[in-house]
């Protein structure tokens, strides 16, 4: 990446908005009910071309061959492989393009606000870089499982989700095998917003996308992620 580029990421990356307060006396203690819009779910994908694969292991209880997500505030968030950056993506929800979508498991209600969920996203897009991704040792699935974990939501993700990676992992350790990397990624930038058409800010975005595509996608995704939920959220 280029001086100008560093200098381009910096001058665009944006601080949290604050929410704004509610109105006096509907204010919520802090043990209230989280509100219905806080729910957190498990998006659940059959991966292209595995359903034959899924019918067998799924009847002996093995799971299956699944791309999965988590929904939270209006949006859903996985993990996949990247050239450089983030492997973190985000897409609307029951729109990832991986798979066939299965099933949507609601996994009980999250107890952080709209920001604190964005600043503990900031934290995982630094901690699961997409060059680590590894279809049975560090997925979608064990993505999911840590950020349901730091959601705090009562319902962890299902077992059947993660227990055939987790037998091909033991199967390939002790094989020997240690490829493990495959495309599981995100939307193209231009299909996360429908008709909003391009940014208006910054007015070179598009350019740096074309010098380094995988990077500017990625910070496109965030910042439209911000700005659609903070809006949803007013």
């Amino acid at each position: 990446m280029t001086a100008a580029q560093r200098t381009w990421m910096t001058a665009t990356r944006r601080p949290f908005p604050p929410l704004p307060l509610p109105p006096r006396g509907s204010r919520r203690s802090s043990d209230a009910e989280p509100p219905d819009w806080a729910e957190v779910a498990l998006s659940v994908y059959e991966l292209n071309g595995a359903q034959r694969l899924n019918a067998v292991t799924e009847s002996v209880g093995l799971g299956g061959a699944y791309h999965v997500g988590i929904e939270v505030y209006w949006l859903e968030w996985s993990y996949g492989w990247s050239v450089r950056g983030t492997g973190v993506h985000v897409v609307p929800v029951g729109k990832s393009r991986i798979g066939e979508f299965k099933e949507r498991i609601s996994l009980g209600k999250t107890p952080l606000p709209p920001h604190e969920v964005f600043g503990m996203l900031a934290q995982l897009r630094r901690q699961w870089p997409g060059q680590e991704y590894h279809y049975l040792r560090r997925n979608c699935g064990h993505f999911c499982a840590e950020l349901v974990r730091r959601l705090k939501v009562p319902v962890r993700i299902p077992r059947w989700v993660t227990s055939l990676a987790e037998m091909g992992g033991r199967l390939a350790s002790w094989l020997g095998v240690e490829d493990g990397y495959a495309s599981c990624g995100a939307l193209p930038a231009e299909d996360l917003g429908g008709e909003r058409g391009r940014p208006e800010e910054p007015a070179d975005v598009w350019e740096f996308l074309e010098d380094d595509p995988d990077v500017a996608r990625s910070e496109l995704e965030w910042q439209w992620a911000q700005e659609h939920t903070f809006e949803l959220a007013q």
